[in-house]
C-alpha cells in the first residue's frame, strides 16, 4: 500500500468490527497485519531489481535479540551503550536507522505494559519479541550493501562472553570465547 501509516489502523478496526464467526476473513486480516507490521512488502513474481537507477528503496528487517538462550543478560543496554552513543555510532557507521524494540526494550517496565494493553498502532511493536529494527533508505545496491554491514554490526552485540570471572562483553568467535575463558581461569588460579 502506499500509506501504510493509514493502513494499519485502518486494518486493525476492521479486525476490531468483524463478527468473529468469519474466520476465514479474520484468518486474511490477521496475516495482512503481519505483513505491515514485519515491512514487508508485496513482491510480484516478474519483479526485477534496476541497479542502475538512483531512485531509492526502503529495506526494513528484525533481528531476533537471544532472551531466551542469555535471559540475565542486558542486551537493550549493550546495544544502546552509554548515553545511547554505541548505538548512535553504529547508526552513523552504517548509514542505516537502527532501534530496540519489542517486549523489554523500554526501561519503565510498567509504562511499558500500559502502552501494549492499550492498543495504539504506533506501539504495537511492544507485544512483539525484543529485536533489533533495522531500515535503510538508499539506491539499491547501495541500500543492500548498508544493511548487510548493519546486521553484521548488530550481530556482534548479540553473544555475550565472560572475559574475566563473569563480566560480561562481546565476542565475535567461538574461538575467541575459549581463550577469553581459559585466560580468566589461569588468572583465578593464580
Amino acid at each position: 500500500m502506499e500509506n501504510d501509516d493509514k493502513y494499519l489502523p485502518e486494518l486493525l478496526a476492521e479486525k476490531d468490527s468483524l463478527d468473529s464467526s468469519f474466520t476465514h476473513a479474520m484468518k486474511l486480516l490477521n496475516a495482512e497485519i503481519d505483513r505491515i507490521q514485519k515491512g514487508e512488502t508485496k513482491k510480484e513474481a516478474d519483479a526485477y531489481l534496476d541497479l542502475f537507477t538512483t531512485k531509492n528503496i526502503k529495506l526494513k528487517e528484525r533481528v531476533l535479540i537471544p532472551v531466551k538462550q542469555y535471559p540475565k543478560f542486558n542486551f537493550v543496554g549493550k546495544i544502546l551503550g552509554p548515553q545511547g552513543n554505541t548505538i548512535k555510532r553504529l547508526q552513523e557507521e552504517t548509514g542505516a536507522k537502527i532501534s530496540v524494540l519489542g517486549k523489554g526494550s523500554m526501561r519503565d517496565k510498567s509504562k511499558e505494559e500500559g502502552l501494549r494493553k492499550g492498543g495504539e498502532p504506533k506501539y504495537a511493536h511492544l507485544s512483539m519479541e525484543l529485536h533489533v529494527f533495522i531500515e535503510v533508505f538508499a539506491p539499491v545496491p547501495e541500500a543492500y550493501l548498508r544493511m548487510a554491514h548493519a546486521m553484521e554490526e548488530v550481530k556482534k552485540f548479540l553473544f555475550p562472553r565472560f572475559l574475566s570471572m563473569g563480566q560480561p562483553s562481546l565476542l565475535s568467535s567461538p574461538a575467541e570465547a575459549h581463550v577469553a575463558l581459559t585466560v580468566a581461569r589461569a588468572k583465578a588460579g593464580q
